[in-house]
Protein backbone atom coordinates (compact mmCIF):
# COMPACT_ATOMS: atom_id res chain seq x y z
CA UNK A 1 0.00 0.00 0.00
CA UNK A 2 1.06 3.72 -0.54
CA UNK A 3 0.01 5.27 2.28
CA UNK A 4 0.23 9.45 2.23
CA UNK A 5 1.05 9.20 5.93
CA UNK A 6 -1.22 11.28 8.10
CA UNK A 7 -3.24 12.30 4.91
CA UNK A 8 -3.96 8.18 4.71
CA UNK A 9 -6.18 8.29 1.06
CA UNK A 10 -7.02 11.48 1.22
CA UNK A 11 -6.02 15.39 0.53
CA UNK A 12 -5.85 16.51 5.05
CA UNK A 13 -4.33 15.45 7.29
CA UNK A 14 -6.56 12.75 9.99
CA UNK A 15 -6.58 12.71 13.24
CA UNK A 16 -3.86 9.82 15.08
CA UNK A 17 -6.82 7.43 16.13
CA UNK A 18 -8.30 7.32 12.55
CA UNK A 19 -4.80 6.72 10.96
CA UNK A 20 -4.12 3.69 13.34
CA UNK A 21 -7.55 1.81 12.40
CA UNK A 22 -6.83 2.12 9.08
CA UNK A 23 -3.68 1.05 9.20
CA UNK A 24 -5.01 -2.02 11.48
CA UNK A 25 -8.18 -2.68 9.11
CA UNK A 26 -5.71 -2.72 6.22
CA UNK A 27 -3.07 -5.16 7.60
CA UNK A 28 -6.16 -7.57 8.78
CA UNK A 29 -7.28 -7.74 5.41
CA UNK A 30 -3.97 -8.64 3.71
CA UNK A 31 -1.67 -5.41 3.26
CA UNK A 32 1.82 -6.68 3.97
CA UNK A 33 4.17 -3.75 3.23
CA UNK A 34 3.39 -0.45 3.72
CA UNK A 35 5.22 2.45 1.99
CA UNK A 36 4.28 5.73 3.79
CA UNK A 37 5.34 9.06 2.94
CA UNK A 38 4.42 12.23 3.35
CA UNK A 39 4.39 15.42 0.58
CA UNK A 40 6.71 17.55 2.64
CA UNK A 41 9.25 15.01 3.60
CA UNK A 42 7.93 15.95 7.44
CA UNK A 43 8.64 13.08 9.74
CA UNK A 44 6.27 13.76 12.07
CA UNK A 45 3.36 13.03 9.51
CA UNK A 46 5.10 9.46 9.28
CA UNK A 47 5.03 8.63 12.96
CA UNK A 48 1.77 7.43 13.59
CA UNK A 49 1.38 5.50 10.70
CA UNK A 50 4.53 4.04 10.76
CA UNK A 51 3.73 3.05 14.84
CA UNK A 52 1.24 1.49 13.49
CA UNK A 53 2.69 -0.42 11.02
CA UNK A 54 4.93 -1.77 13.50
CA UNK A 55 2.62 -2.86 15.95
CA UNK A 56 0.81 -4.85 12.95
CA UNK A 57 4.36 -6.69 12.69
CA UNK A 58 3.96 -5.60 8.86
CA UNK A 59 7.23 -4.24 6.93
CA UNK A 60 7.36 -0.26 7.39
CA UNK A 61 9.28 1.48 4.44
CA UNK A 62 9.50 5.50 5.16
CA UNK A 63 9.85 7.33 2.06
CA UNK A 64 11.76 10.18 1.16
CA UNK A 65 10.37 11.98 -2.13
CA UNK A 66 12.85 13.48 -4.87
CA UNK A 67 12.59 16.92 -5.36
CA UNK A 68 15.03 19.54 -6.44
CA UNK A 69 15.07 23.39 -7.54
CA UNK A 70 18.33 23.04 -9.77
CA UNK A 71 18.91 20.52 -12.12
CA UNK A 72 20.19 18.60 -10.40
CA UNK A 73 20.80 17.55 -5.98
CA UNK A 74 22.00 20.78 -4.74
CA UNK A 75 21.16 24.70 -3.92
CA UNK A 76 19.90 26.30 -1.33
CA UNK A 77 17.08 23.89 0.15
CA UNK A 78 17.41 20.33 -1.58
CA UNK A 79 21.09 19.56 -0.81
CA UNK A 80 23.27 16.96 -0.08
CA UNK A 81 23.05 18.07 3.50
CA UNK A 82 18.94 18.25 3.08
CA UNK A 83 18.51 14.39 2.02
CA UNK A 84 21.54 13.21 4.72
CA UNK A 85 19.01 15.01 7.65
CA UNK A 86 15.63 13.47 6.05
CA UNK A 87 17.94 9.47 5.52
CA UNK A 88 18.54 9.82 9.83
CA UNK A 89 14.80 11.17 10.54
CA UNK A 90 13.18 8.50 8.39
CA UNK A 91 15.37 5.80 9.68
CA UNK A 92 14.48 6.53 13.55
CA UNK A 93 11.35 6.31 12.85
CA UNK A 94 12.14 2.41 12.94
CA UNK A 95 11.37 2.02 8.96
CA UNK A 96 12.45 -1.93 8.00
CA UNK A 97 13.51 -0.21 4.41
CA UNK A 98 14.04 3.61 2.46
CA UNK A 99 12.24 4.15 -0.73
CA UNK A 100 13.46 7.04 -3.40
CA UNK A 101 10.23 8.15 -4.33
CA UNK A 102 10.91 10.13 -7.56
CA UNK A 103 7.07 10.83 -8.70
CA UNK A 104 8.08 13.18 -11.76
CA UNK A 105 10.32 10.66 -13.06
CA UNK A 106 12.93 13.59 -13.45
CA UNK A 107 15.78 11.76 -11.18
CA UNK A 108 19.10 12.01 -13.23
CA UNK A 109 21.79 8.88 -12.91
CA UNK A 110 24.00 11.22 -10.60
CA UNK A 111 21.23 11.79 -8.40
CA UNK A 112 20.26 8.11 -8.21
CA UNK A 113 24.09 6.87 -7.69
CA UNK A 114 24.41 9.85 -4.36
CA UNK A 115 21.09 8.73 -2.96
CA UNK A 116 21.16 5.52 -2.63
CA UNK A 117 25.07 5.44 -1.60
CA UNK A 118 24.07 8.03 0.78
CA UNK A 119 20.82 6.22 2.36
CA UNK A 120 23.12 2.93 2.54
CA UNK A 121 26.20 4.38 4.18
CA UNK A 122 23.93 6.83 6.86
CA UNK A 123 21.56 4.10 7.63
CA UNK A 124 22.26 0.46 6.46
CA UNK A 125 18.50 -0.23 5.70
CA UNK A 126 17.44 -1.50 2.09
CA UNK A 127 17.24 1.03 -0.24
CA UNK A 128 13.99 1.08 -2.98
CA UNK A 129 13.97 3.50 -5.64
CA UNK A 130 10.60 4.29 -7.33
CA UNK A 131 10.88 6.38 -10.33
CA UNK A 132 8.43 6.81 -13.72
CA UNK A 133 9.71 6.94 -17.68
CA UNK A 134 8.38 10.33 -17.75
CA UNK A 135 11.77 12.27 -19.06
CA UNK A 136 13.38 8.94 -20.48
CA UNK A 137 15.77 8.47 -18.31
CA UNK A 138 14.24 5.69 -16.08
CA UNK A 139 16.67 2.89 -17.41
CA UNK A 140 19.83 4.76 -17.48
CA UNK A 141 19.01 5.65 -13.34
CA UNK A 142 17.66 2.51 -12.37
CA UNK A 143 21.60 0.92 -13.89
CA UNK A 144 23.27 3.03 -12.40
CA UNK A 145 21.68 2.63 -8.90
CA UNK A 146 21.86 -1.15 -9.49
CA UNK A 147 25.88 -0.66 -9.98
CA UNK A 148 25.52 1.81 -6.60
CA UNK A 149 24.04 -1.26 -4.81
CA UNK A 150 19.86 -0.72 -4.77
CA UNK A 151 18.24 -3.35 -3.27
CA UNK A 152 14.80 -2.72 -5.11
CA UNK A 153 13.44 -1.13 -8.64
CA UNK A 154 10.02 -0.48 -9.75
CA UNK A 155 9.40 -1.47 -13.13
CA UNK A 156 6.22 -2.92 -14.88
CA UNK A 157 5.25 -5.63 -17.63
CA UNK A 158 5.32 -4.10 -21.71
CA UNK A 159 2.24 -3.19 -22.43
CA UNK A 160 1.81 -0.72 -19.12
CA UNK A 161 5.23 0.87 -19.87
CA UNK A 162 6.57 3.96 -20.46
CA UNK A 163 5.15 7.44 -20.73
CA UNK A 164 4.60 8.87 -17.14
CA UNK A 165 4.37 4.61 -16.17
CA UNK A 166 7.31 3.31 -15.41
CA UNK A 167 9.99 1.71 -17.64
CA UNK A 168 9.36 -1.79 -19.12
CA UNK A 169 10.40 -5.04 -17.01
CA UNK A 170 10.88 -7.38 -19.65
CA UNK A 171 14.26 -6.10 -21.70
CA UNK A 172 15.68 -5.12 -18.12
CA UNK A 173 15.92 -8.95 -17.00
CA UNK A 174 17.89 -9.54 -20.43
CA UNK A 175 20.58 -6.60 -19.51
CA UNK A 176 20.66 -7.90 -15.98
CA UNK A 177 20.87 -12.17 -16.78
CA UNK A 178 23.98 -14.10 -15.63
CA UNK A 179 25.12 -10.85 -13.81
CA UNK A 180 25.26 -10.76 -9.64
CA UNK A 181 22.05 -8.84 -9.66
CA UNK A 182 20.21 -10.96 -11.75
CA UNK A 183 16.85 -11.06 -9.93
CA UNK A 184 15.61 -14.38 -11.55
CA UNK A 185 12.20 -13.88 -12.65
CA UNK A 186 10.77 -15.82 -15.45
CA UNK A 187 10.95 -14.07 -18.74
CA UNK A 188 8.57 -16.19 -20.78
CA UNK A 189 5.69 -16.06 -18.01
CA UNK A 190 6.21 -12.09 -18.19
CA UNK A 191 5.59 -12.31 -21.85
CA UNK A 192 2.37 -15.23 -21.50
CA UNK A 193 0.83 -12.26 -19.28
CA UNK A 194 1.75 -9.26 -21.10
CA UNK A 195 -0.33 -11.26 -24.27
CA UNK A 196 -2.77 -11.15 -21.74
CA UNK A 197 -3.30 -7.76 -20.92
CA UNK A 198 -2.82 -6.94 -24.43
CA UNK A 199 -6.15 -8.11 -24.92
CA UNK A 200 -7.41 -5.49 -21.91
CA UNK A 201 -5.14 -2.86 -22.47
CA UNK A 202 -7.46 -1.65 -25.76
CA UNK A 203 -10.36 -0.81 -23.61
CA UNK A 204 -8.65 1.59 -21.98
CA UNK A 205 -6.43 3.19 -24.55
CA UNK A 206 -9.03 6.35 -24.36
CA UNK A 207 -7.74 7.53 -21.23
CA UNK A 208 -4.00 8.06 -22.73
CA UNK A 209 -2.09 11.29 -23.50
CA UNK A 210 -2.40 11.22 -27.51
CA UNK A 211 -1.86 14.95 -27.68
CA UNK A 212 1.56 14.28 -29.00
CA UNK A 213 3.83 11.72 -30.41
CA UNK A 214 6.97 11.42 -28.15
CA UNK A 215 6.45 9.02 -25.81
CA UNK A 216 8.49 10.92 -23.33
CA UNK A 217 7.67 14.65 -21.64
CA UNK A 218 11.42 16.71 -21.96
CA UNK A 219 9.30 19.55 -20.78
CA UNK A 220 9.80 17.71 -17.31
CA UNK A 221 13.12 18.21 -16.81
CA UNK A 222 12.63 22.30 -16.93
CA UNK A 223 9.08 22.49 -15.35
CA UNK A 224 9.69 19.85 -13.01
CA UNK A 225 5.63 19.01 -13.37
CA UNK A 226 4.73 15.69 -12.34
CA UNK A 227 2.49 14.18 -14.95
CA UNK A 228 -0.90 14.41 -12.60
CA UNK A 229 -0.69 17.63 -11.53
CA UNK A 230 0.30 18.79 -14.87
CA UNK A 231 -3.12 17.45 -16.11
CA UNK A 232 -4.67 19.12 -12.99
CA UNK A 233 -3.84 22.46 -14.52
CA UNK A 234 -4.33 21.90 -18.43
CA UNK A 235 -8.09 20.73 -17.07
CA UNK A 236 -8.41 23.92 -14.93
CA UNK A 237 -7.25 26.22 -17.69
CA UNK A 238 -9.65 24.43 -20.41
CA UNK A 239 -12.70 25.08 -18.22
CA UNK A 240 -11.77 28.78 -17.77
CA UNK A 241 -11.07 28.52 -21.64
CA UNK A 242 -7.69 29.64 -20.89
CA UNK A 243 -5.63 26.82 -22.49
CA UNK A 244 -3.18 29.42 -24.44
CA UNK A 245 -1.87 30.89 -20.77
CA UNK A 246 -0.62 27.38 -19.97
CA UNK A 247 3.11 28.58 -20.48
CA UNK A 248 2.45 31.66 -17.97
CA UNK A 249 1.18 28.69 -15.37
CA UNK A 250 4.61 26.99 -16.24
CA UNK A 251 6.32 30.54 -15.60
CA UNK A 252 4.19 31.17 -12.21
CA UNK A 253 4.86 27.81 -10.76
CA UNK A 254 8.52 27.89 -9.81
CA UNK A 255 7.46 31.48 -8.16
CA UNK A 256 4.12 30.00 -6.19
CA UNK A 257 6.28 27.09 -5.33
CA UNK A 258 9.20 29.53 -3.68
CA UNK A 259 6.61 31.88 -1.98
CA UNK A 260 4.95 28.49 -0.65
CA UNK A 261 8.38 27.38 0.96
CA UNK A 262 9.72 24.76 -1.66
CA UNK A 263 6.93 21.88 -1.13
CA UNK A 264 7.54 18.89 -3.08
CA UNK A 265 5.09 18.20 -5.90
CA UNK A 266 3.30 14.78 -4.90
CA UNK A 267 0.36 14.59 -3.86
CA UNK A 268 -1.50 17.13 -2.09
CA UNK A 269 0.92 19.82 -2.26
CA UNK A 270 1.44 19.46 -5.96
CA UNK A 271 -2.41 20.43 -6.45
CA UNK A 272 -1.95 22.93 -4.21
CA UNK A 273 0.66 24.67 -5.21
CA UNK A 274 -0.62 23.95 -9.13
CA UNK A 275 -4.22 25.16 -8.71
CA UNK A 276 -2.76 28.64 -6.71
CA UNK A 277 -0.50 28.79 -9.64
CA UNK A 278 -3.45 28.66 -11.64
CA UNK A 279 -5.12 31.02 -9.90
CA UNK A 280 -2.67 33.52 -9.90
CA UNK A 281 -2.42 33.80 -13.08
CA UNK A 282 -6.10 33.90 -14.24
CA UNK A 283 -7.17 36.34 -11.11
CA UNK A 284 -3.37 37.86 -10.25
CA UNK A 285 -1.18 37.03 -7.40
CA UNK A 286 -3.16 35.67 -4.42
CA UNK A 287 -6.05 37.77 -5.03
CA UNK A 288 -7.78 34.56 -4.32
CA UNK A 289 -6.55 31.71 -2.14
CA UNK A 290 -7.78 28.05 -1.66
CA UNK A 291 -8.33 26.73 2.04
CA UNK A 292 -5.67 24.37 1.08
CA UNK A 293 -3.01 27.11 0.66
CA UNK A 294 -4.38 28.70 3.82
CA UNK A 295 -4.01 25.57 5.81
CA UNK A 296 -0.54 24.95 4.40
CA UNK A 297 0.56 28.94 5.24
CA UNK A 298 -1.24 27.92 8.99
CA UNK A 299 1.21 24.97 9.14
CA UNK A 300 -1.84 22.18 9.24
CA UNK A 301 -0.66 20.24 6.70
CA UNK A 302 3.77 20.04 8.50
CA UNK A 303 6.36 22.11 8.44
CA UNK A 304 7.90 23.09 4.40
CA UNK A 305 11.00 22.54 3.51
CA UNK A 306 11.87 26.04 3.65
CA UNK A 307 10.15 29.27 5.14
CA UNK A 308 6.85 30.35 3.44
CA UNK A 309 7.30 33.89 2.46
CA UNK A 310 6.29 36.14 5.27
CA UNK A 311 4.41 38.94 2.70
CA UNK A 312 2.60 36.06 1.20
CA UNK A 313 1.46 34.53 4.22
CA UNK A 314 -0.07 37.37 5.90
CA UNK A 315 -2.02 38.08 2.77
CA UNK A 316 -3.07 34.32 2.83
CA UNK A 317 -3.85 34.24 6.55
CA UNK A 318 -6.08 37.48 6.29
CA UNK A 319 -8.61 36.87 9.26
CA UNK A 320 -8.07 33.35 9.27
CA UNK A 321 -6.38 33.46 12.91
CA UNK A 322 -9.52 35.74 13.86
CA UNK A 323 -12.45 33.88 12.73
CA UNK A 324 -10.68 30.77 14.04
CA UNK A 325 -10.39 32.73 17.66
CA UNK A 326 -14.19 33.31 17.23
CA UNK A 327 -15.56 29.82 15.85
CA UNK A 328 -14.03 28.40 19.64
CA UNK A 329 -15.12 31.40 21.33
CA UNK A 330 -18.84 30.35 19.64
CA UNK A 331 -18.64 26.88 20.30
CA UNK A 332 -17.61 27.86 24.44
CA UNK A 333 -20.91 29.35 24.27
CA UNK A 334 -22.98 27.47 22.41
CA UNK A 335 -21.56 24.65 24.91
CA UNK A 336 -22.41 26.79 27.93
CA UNK A 337 -26.08 27.03 27.39
CA UNK A 338 -26.80 23.46 26.10
CA UNK A 339 -24.86 22.42 29.58
CA UNK A 340 -27.26 25.33 31.36
CA UNK A 341 -30.47 24.20 29.57
CA UNK A 342 -29.38 20.53 30.61
CA UNK A 343 -29.13 21.09 33.94
CA UNK A 344 -32.48 23.58 34.22
CA UNK A 345 -34.23 20.74 33.00
CA UNK A 346 -32.74 18.28 35.55
CA UNK A 347 -34.28 17.99 39.02
CA UNK A 348 -31.72 18.57 42.04
CA UNK A 349 -32.07 14.84 43.10
CA UNK A 350 -31.83 13.30 39.33
CA UNK A 351 -28.06 14.92 39.12
CA UNK A 352 -25.73 12.08 39.76
CA UNK A 353 -22.63 13.14 41.42
CA UNK A 354 -19.49 12.49 38.89
CA UNK A 355 -16.13 12.29 38.72
CA UNK A 356 -14.25 15.15 37.12
CA UNK A 357 -11.64 13.96 34.35
CA UNK A 358 -9.07 16.09 32.55
CA UNK A 359 -10.22 16.59 28.69
CA UNK A 360 -7.20 14.42 26.07
CA UNK A 361 -7.06 16.70 23.28
CA UNK A 362 -4.48 15.70 20.31
CA UNK A 363 -3.00 17.71 17.92
CA UNK A 364 -1.38 17.16 14.93
CA UNK A 365 0.92 19.45 12.90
Amino acid sequence: MLLRGQNLVGYRNYPDDLVKEFVAHSADVGVDVFRVFDALNDPRNLATAGEAVKKAKKHFQATICYTITERKIGGAVFNEAYYRTKAHEMADLGADSLVIKDMAGMINPADARLLVRLLKDETGLPVHLHTHFTSGMADIVFWEAIKEGVDVIDRCVAPFAHRTSHAAVEPFLVALEGSDRDPGLDLEALAEIGKMLEKIAPKYRHFGDTSKTAVIDTGVLIHQIPGGMQSNMINQLRQADALHRLHEVHTELPQTRKDLGFPPLVTPTSQIVGTQAVTNVLMGRYKMVSQEVKDLCYGLYGKTPAPIDPKVRKICLKGVFARRETDHRTAGRLSRRGTARREKRRSPASTPKRAKRAIRISITC
